[in-house]
């Protein structure tokens, strides 16, 4: 069920990444079950980065993935802790602050 929830939430990542590359092309090929995110890019992108911190990037087809397999379920349990822990809302804060410091870089070259 865990394993289950963490898939879940991987592949609502992927699918935001996804629709954020391609928001200028048309929206009519999203399936219906496709709800819109309320999620931010840094906050996609931070978990992202903790999901192939722990090793799943590989995980890219999900007929491919295996959460019974003990090395998956030991880097989704890792993956899980970091979601939930101190480490997403640092790699949150890093991304955020990273933003704002190339949009702040961007205005002064502009003026």
């Amino acid at each position: 069920m865990k394993a289950t929830l963490a898939l879940s939430l991987a592949a609502l990542g992927f699918t935001v990444l996804s629709q954020a590359a391609h928001a200028d092309t048309d929206t009519s090929a999203i399936p219906a079950y496709s709800a819109p995110s309320t999620l931010t890019r840094a906050e996609v992108q931070a978990d992202l980065a903790l999901w192939q911190r722990a090793g799943l990037e590989s995980a890219a087809s999900l007929e491919s993935f295996d959460p019974t397999s003990p090395a998956t379920a030991s880097r989704l349990a890792q993956y899980k802790q970091w979601r939930n822990g101190s480490e997403y809302r640092a790699e949150l804060a890093r991304l955020q602050d990273k933003a704002m410091t190339a949009q702040a870089a961007s205005s002064r070259t502009a003026n």
